[in-house]
């Protein structure tokens, strides 16, 4: 009975990857050694992301980066991977990097697929938090979730002098339901200056890859929170639930204050006011300063009830 069970996995799990390759519409898919590539599922500032699987049949996501880049861009990408690889398998909340190489015309690193999130069947859509934000309404349990993951894993990271760059919804994975920080591509010293990064989650000033990743979290909470583009920071939509978004409002804001003295200086300082966060816990906040009338009357300071908390 269970070779039989054995064998029926086997057989599904072939079917989907037939199908797989028949949604494939592409005319060139790029040759990585041991592996074979089925189909580009992502792509970001100077790379892609495909599904493949290696010779075990096993389905895996391969990150690629094309060598006609800038070659400063594709050493920090070489050095990004080696000090990520590092770490990563030493947290959950870090995507582990299973092999990391390079072909004549790419660099290339392998990790576990993201979830699948696609009711359609042989087809493949990445379970990440950008998706997740567009799918819905998240509970406020499900955004402490993953705010504190998150943070979980830039602590960790910039425990061991390490900065991520480049965090954002994109960038935020569930494998096994099981958030993970992933795309790497720019990790550097935590002191580094870093001119990397993506628009509107980059600070405005020169940072330092740790002022990036902090600055990157606030704007992440500004997105969970409002629905917004990060651009749009720190304007609260009309729509927006007040009593729900105003303890983490604080947080955001002290993640991309401009002046120094007011800004979170650390993720431990950040982890210390999410951890205020709890049932029947009281948040101190401040306002988006004349952004938006309906703040007006939110006095600094006052008790907010968590919503749910009383079920």
């Amino acid at each position: 009975m269970k070779d039989e069970t054995c064998y029926i996995e086997i057989t599904e799990k072939m079917k989907k990857i037939k199908a797989m390759k028949r949604h494939d519409t592409s005319l060139k898919k790029p040759k990585i050694p041991g592996y074979t590539l089925l189909f580009c599922c992502g792509a970001g500032t100077g790379s892609e992301v495909w599904l493949g699987m290696d010779r075990r049949q096993n389905l895996l996501a391969v990150r690629l980066v094309s060598k006609t880049h800038d070659p400063a861009l594709l050493t920090a990408e070489r050095r990004g991977a080696v000090l990520y690889r590092s770490l990563a398998g030493w947290h959950a909340n870090l995507m582990r990097i299973l092999d990391f190489g390079e072909t004549a015309d790419y660099l290339y690193s392998v990790t576990e697929p993201a979830d699948n999130i696609s009711g359609a069947y042989g087809r493949y859509e990445p379970d990440t938090l950008a998706r997740r934000m567009k799918s819905g309404k998240m509970a406020f349990h499900a955004v402490l979730q993953c705010l504190n993951a998150v943070l979980a894993g830039m602590r960790y990271l910039h425990e061991r002098n390490i900065a991520h760059c480049d965090l954002k919804p994109e960038n935020i994975l569930f494998v096994h339901g099981v958030l993970k920080i992933g795309d790497p591509g720019l990790v550097t010293f935590l002191g580094v200056r870093s001119s990397g990064g993506t628009e509107g989650f980059r600070p405005p000033w020169p940072a330092s890859g740790k002022e990036c990743d902090i600055h990157a979290f606030g704007k992440m909470i500004y997105m969970l929170c409002t629905r917004k583009n990060p651009q749009s920071f720190p304007e609260i939509p009309e729509q927006c639930d007040l009593a729900a978004f105003m303890p983490l409002n604080e947080i955001a804001l002290g993640c991309c204050e401009n002046r120094p003295e007011r800004r979170f200086r650390d993720a431990d300082e950040i982890r210390r006011e999410l951890s205020r966060l709890q049932p029947g816990g009281t948040a101190h906040f401040r306002i988006c300063a004349g952004r938006n009338r309906r703040a007006d009357s939110i006095r600094r300071g006052s008790r907010w009830e968590w919503p749910g908390a009383a079920g």
